[in-house]
């Protein structure tokens, strides 16, 4: 059975589109956005000026998703940090992921050679079968797992990691290949839960105040669908996201802004969709927008992270005690994920 967790990532651009009124000033979007847009006080709005983190648990439509809003803002040039952003192993492994990498273009299977699951996660899959396995996978993963890994042999964790590694580079491929269809369901739950299905909650219409359809169509068609001025990178990592740590394969989407319309100071949208988690997570939209300080040009910026998430093990009786723990955490831990992210790009 899958359980809860924490996630720790995203920012919003739709929502920032809807206080963008003809007539206001750019200095005013930051703090009109946060105030009427996101509930931030003054003393929020105020402390996110000065360079501290806030973050903000936003409205959910069920009692699975977990949809966490921060902001921060950075000393740093808009440029500066999108270079950070695109070397996503080096940033992540200064912000305490423990496990992080980003695949070649194309992607190769030797880019997960730096992938390990836990002992406990590799002696699971022995017996693993749907409706009864501790990591999320699909029923044909589960069955490879099982029958070819020799469980008696001295080395049947090394078996297991190695066939697990080849699998998920068999996903990435697939999802290359025929997008989010072709990643199937999580069969340790019953009904099997589908990931595409799952992801599509997430950006369902009227889940954010404005559409973003350009950007919007391209993640959920990927890759039949087409984004001008986009660039695409795919990666790994294994973070302690909650009780367990869980690794997730990452599609990322970088967006520049200029041209579409949007208000001058916002200047790129970084999506990031989650392909694949062995815990917690049936699916996970981040938005990172990146807006200019129009008080320091070239040296300041705003960071608007947004996560969104469906996780497992908070419904029922017992997810009903649990839920307002769980999403408290989330809260505090994209604080501290934001403010982690400020020392790493500051430099300090």
């Amino acid at each position: 059975m899958r359980s809860f967790s924490l996630p720790i990532l995203s920012l919003s651009l739709a929502a920032l589109l809807t206080v963008s009124a003809p007539a206001e000033q750019p200095g005013d979007l930051i703090r009109t956005f946060l105030r009427d847009v996101m509930g931030f006080s003054a003393n929020d709005v105020a402390a996110v000026q000065a360079g501290r983190a806030v973050a903000r648990q936003m409205k959910t439509r069920e009692a699975v998703d977990v949809n966490i809003f921060g902001a921060v803002r950075l000393a740093t040039s808009a440029e500066a940090f999108l270079s950070q952003l695109r070397d996503i192993d080096l940033l992540e492994r200064r912000l305490g992921i423990t496990q992080v990498g980003k695949f070649h273009d194309p992607p190769l299977a030797s880019d997960l050679d730096g992938l390990t699951l836990e002992k406990d996660d590799l002696d699971a899959l022995e017996d693993c079968r749907p409706s009864n396995c501790d990591l999320q996978l699909p029923a044909e993963a589960m069955e490879r797992l099982r029958s070819r890994v020799n469980w008696r042999a001295d080395d049947a964790r090394a078996q297991a990691m190695a066939l697990f590694r080849q699998i998920a580079f068999e996903w990435l491929e697939a999802y290359r290949a025929g997008g989010s269809a072709s990643l199937g369901a999580y069969a340790d739950h019953s009904p099997p839960i589908s990931n595409a299905s799952e992801f599509h909650l997430l950006i369902a219409p009227g889940d954010m105040p404005v559409d973003l359809p350009g950007l919007i169509h391209y993640l959920v068609h990927y890759p039949k669908s087409t984004l001008k001025d986009a660039t695409d990178f795919f990666y790994w990592n294994k973070g302690e996201f909650g009780m367990k740590p869980t690794t997730r394969l990452n599609h990322v989407v970088i967006y520049p802004l200029a041209g579409t319309g949007a208000p001058e100071p916002l200047r790129y949208v970084m999506a990031t969709k989650q392909l694949y988690a062995n815990h917690y997570f049936s699916a996970t939209l981040e938005l990172r927008t990146i807006v200019d300080d129009p008080q320091a040009p070239g040296r300041g910026i705003y960071l608007l992270y947004t996560t969104k998430s469906r996780v497992s093990g908070l419904t029922g009786f017992i997810g009903t005690l649990i839920r307002s723990i769980v999403r408290s955490r989330a809260r505090s831990g994209m604080e501290q994920f934001l403010t982690l992210t400020r020392k790493a790009v500051e430099g300090r």
